[in-house]
């Protein structure tokens, strides 16, 4: 779950990251406003979209194979048994 997190925000930001080092590069020390409503909302479009892609990625790409059942971690005579596919 952590890692399915770590990947969406980090996803989302890219566009806002890459944006922000564009107009620190374009600029070099010029005043403006560059982060306008229109831009913002540009970015947080695209942002989602990577997100919505890396899902449909994870989700592919990860997990166990066609046909198997998975078992979620369980105690068991107070031992940890580890989740699986079987």
């Amino acid at each position: 779950m952590l890692r399915f997190i770590a990947v969406s925000i980090v996803c989302f930001l890219i566009p806002f990251i890459v944006y922000a080092g564009w107009r620190q590069l374009a600029t070099r020390g010029a005043e403006g406003n560059a982060w306008s409503y229109s831009v913002l909302s540009r970015l947080s479009a695209i942002g989602m979209a990577l997100v919505l892609v890396a899902i449909l990625a994870l989700v592919s790409f990860s997990g166990g194979q066609a046909g198997t059942t998975y078992h979620p971690a369980a105690f068991r005579d107070g031992v940890l048994v580890p989740g699986g596919f079987d």
